[in-house]
């Protein structure tokens, strides 16, 4: 046995030195040549690049501080982003010298076989600006090959060059030609997003001076010590007396109407950026992305397995496989951004969830989609909050997505739906309150930062609701109240905010009930013809998309989304939870998993905190709104409701396109188009920021146009409260308001009590 023994030990060592010992015979057999072992070599593979990547190795660099995409660079399009180099055969590698974009991480790996790669280090940002050269000691290592990449920071990624040595040069880094970076040469554009909106503002300030210049000439060019007292009276006479000069205050009525024409007009194409849409395309590929293919398999994603199953379906191409690991997603569960290591654990979670066939369709339809973004803005997009369309949405939605495979054709028709709500919803309104309403109106929706066409415009049926929205004020404006109810009941089961246009009613039916014993005919039919649409499409909904607890799921949905903070939700709630001290330039964590998440809490907390205040200001204006709409008309009432919308719930902000409902009003007092058309400037002016001290981060953008919003909205619902306000305003809004010969006769009377008694009868008749 002790022979045995004897034999098998040495043999046993052996075996288990043999390791370390083949090892070791692979540094011995590195190689150790002198200089950049980098040098004119092109890379063997890479993954989502821009530019020639010989830049890498030309031994050339930017001037330190270029800027991060100057042409010398290599943009590195996602975290995924890598390099890979060979060197030929096994080489002894000890130090790396990388120029790339100072704010970001970078890692280098190394591989004797091109399938086990191990990290040889990382580079670290500096505080400077721009391309900056930094190294990484790696200890002598012996490989093959090499790789570089996978930045971590603030998504713009870029590396100038790359290079390896065996041998220390002397001095470290090596001296390279320093080449000149100019900035690239980009055609000049007149026309952009920035452009655009600063045209915006010019165009509320030039609809609100001219509704100003048109109630001054209809009154006869008279304005009252007292609604212009002190320096703005003294200020408001030289103007007039200017005005007067020049000879404006003997502008026809014809003049007046044909230039506010020419102002609804540039407000309906300046809200599609004159055709130029999204700079240029119309499609919005992020947007439709979510509500076509959450719409299209809502049966097999719900709401909560887009992401994971988008993961799981990019994972199976392999040149996706590597952005998937490092992609972050939101968990829809919960809405906090996760990594993806346990979805690609578990892809059958997912995958039950389809057939065989439906899977290949997916597989199809992402395809497509990955056309419409590049890659990095394909995985920003699984970081978004999923697909919340209601179950009433989906009876179009998902009916219309399954019609035929993602297509250009497809897509372009079925986001051209919404340009025909809109066009629809100018008509209608047309037909209920005249063209000059109309013109007002798209003065006010074109001139709204928060709801501009970069939001949701060229998306996928993303304003139905704001169509059935306006068609219920004017149906029930032109006596159509059940019609008006259905239509109500339709926006609200859409998108569900619109239901606080019910309020305003119930009030003033309420109202009625109380001081008159009953309700009103208009009221009843409008309640019945609500029901009567809820009770219709709310069985629908359930039907197509085929299970019974699509409601609970939707719910669940909506409750998680209402605790989840956005640096773009508007609304008293925002206003409330605002805190200097809580701002995401402070509390923003860049390299976190979720850079957000703490401004997020803090935003839950400090709302939880200031509950009571807000329910007081709620409990404040709904009073007031009770009392502006004890005797309105119906249709008054309805439109009204409208400003109750940032008191009652938190919103994105490109939900507030239904600021158009409120500027129906203005059929009522110019005053009120005047306040809107201020209000829009305000929101406009605040996202330029062109003063120093200015906010400029979102959050604390979209909370200080909450608060305009808010006191805009006060104000026009007092201005409904006060009577004498109005009628004052009698004579100006007759004339405003009027398509026919009325807007002639009362434009040319003179100021004095007969016509200002005689518009005030025709206001109460009204």
């Amino acid at each position: 046995m002790s022979r045995v023994l004897c034999v098998l030990l040495p043999l046993l060592a052996g075996a288990l030195a043999a390791p370390a010992a083949r090892a070791e015979d692979y540094s011995a057999l590195a190689v150790c040549p002198a200089g950049n072992l980098l040098s004119g070599r092109r890379p063997v593979s890479w993954q989502d690049t821009r530019r020639d990547l010989a830049l890498l190795t030309d031994e050339t660099v930017a001037p330190e501080g270029a800027a991060w995409d100057a042409p010398p660079a290599v943009i590195f399009d996602t975290g995924a982003s890598t390099v890979t180099w060979d060197l030929g055969a096994a080489t002894t590698v000890n130090v790396l010298a990388i120029q790339a974009d100072a704010n970001d991480t970078y890692t280098a790996w190394g591989s004797l076989d091109g399938n086990n790669y191990r990290v040889l280090g990382h580079i670290d940002p500096v505080p400077d600006h721009g391309l900056r050269l930094r190294t990484i000691e790696t200890g002598g290592v012996a490989l093959r090959y090499l790789r570089v990449g996978e930045g971590v920071g603030d998504a713009s990624y870029s590396v100038s060059e790359v290079a390896a040595y065996c041998q220390r040069p002397m001095p470290f880094p090596a001296r390279m030609r320093v080449v000149d970076a100019p900035p690239a040469v980009v055609a000049k554009v007149y026309w952009d997003d920035i452009s655009s909106a600063r045209w915006e503002l010019v165009l509320a300030l030039l609809g609100l001076l001219f509704l100003w210049w048109d109630q001054w000439v209809s009154r006869g060019a008279a304005i009252e010590p007292k609604e212009a007292p002190g320096m703005v009276d003294s200020l408001v006479r030289f103007v007039q007396r200017v005005a007067t000069a020049l000879g404006l205050s003997r502008v026809r009525g014809k003049v007046r109407r044909a230039i506010l024409a020419v102002l609804g007009l540039v407000a309906f194409l300046t809200y599609f950026n004159f055709g130029s849409f999204h700079f240029p395309n119309f499609i919005h590929g992020w947007d439709t992305f979510h509500y076509y293919i959450g719409s299209k398999y809502s049966r097999e994603l719900s709401y909560d397995r887009l992401y994971e199953c988008v993961a799981v379906a990019d994972s199976e191409l392999p040149a996706l496989r590597r952005r998937v690991e490092l992609r972050k997603l939101t968990n829809l569960r919960t809405n906090i951004l996760e990594t993806t290591a346990d979805i690609l654990a578990h892809p059958e979670r997912c995958k039950q969830h389809f057939t065989p066939d439906r899977w290949q369709s997916f597989h199809h339809d992402l395809a497509y989609f990955r056309t419409l973004e590049n890659a990095r803005r394909w995985d920003d997009a699984q970081a978004d909050h999923g697909f919340n369309g209601t179950p009433v949405w989906n009876i179009a939605g998902s009916l219309l997505a399954n019609l035929a495979p993602a297509s250009k054709t497809q897509i372009y028709i079925l986001n051209s739906l919404d340009s025909v709500y809109l066009t629809a919803g100018c008509l209608v309104i047309a037909w209920a309150f005249g063209w000059r309403v109309l013109a007002v109106a798209l003065l006010v929706l074109a001139t709204n930062f928060p709801s501009r066409f970069y939001w949701t415009g060229g998306s996928f049926l993303r304003w139905d609701w704001l169509f059935w929205m306006i068609a219920s004020v004017c149906l029930l404006k032109k006596q159509h109240p059940m019609t008006a109810g259905l239509a109500l009941a339709y926006s609200t089961l859409l998108r569900i905010f619109p239901i606080f246009l019910f309020v305003a009613p119930v009030l003033a039916a309420g109202y009625h009930v109380v001081r008159h014993r009953k309700l009103p005919p208009v009221y009843t039919r409008f309640f019945v013809g609500a029901a009567l649409g809820a009770a219709l499409l709310i069985p629908a909904g359930m039907a197509v998309v085929g299970r019974t607890d699509t409601y609970q799921e939707f719910v669940r949905n909506t409750m998680k989304h209402s605790g989840t903070a956005l640096t773009n939700n508007m609304g008293l709630r925002t206003v409330v939870a605002y805190r200097p001290s809580e701002v995401g330039r402070k509390m923003e964590r860049v390299g976190a998993t979720d850079p957000w998440a703490a401004w997020k809490q803090a935003r839950l907390d400090s709302f939880r905190r200031a509950k009571p205040v807000y329910f007081v200001a709620v409990a404040a204006f709904l009073v007031l709104l009770g009392l502006a709409v004890r005797q309105a008309e119906p249709w008054a009432a309805l439109a009204l409701s409208a400003t109750f919308i940032p008191f009652g719930v938190e919103l994105t902000c490109y939900y507030y396109s239904f600021i158009i409902v409120v500027a129906l009003l203005c059929v009522k007092s110019e005053r009120l188009a005047q306040r809107l058309l201020l209000l829009t400037a305000v929101t406009q002016f605040v996202a330029w920021a062109p003063i120093n001290g200015m906010p400029t981060w979102l959050d604390e953008k979209y909370t200080l146009m909450s608060v305009a919003t808010l006191i805009a909205f006060v104000a026009i619902t007092w201005e409904f409260f006060s009577k004498r306000r109005l009628a004052a305003a009698g004579a100006t809004a007759i004339a405003f308001a009027s398509d026919g010969p009325e807007a002639e006769s009362a434009e040319q009377e003179k100021p004095g009590q007969g016509a200002r008694s005689r518009s005030h009868r025709r206001h109460r008749r009204r």
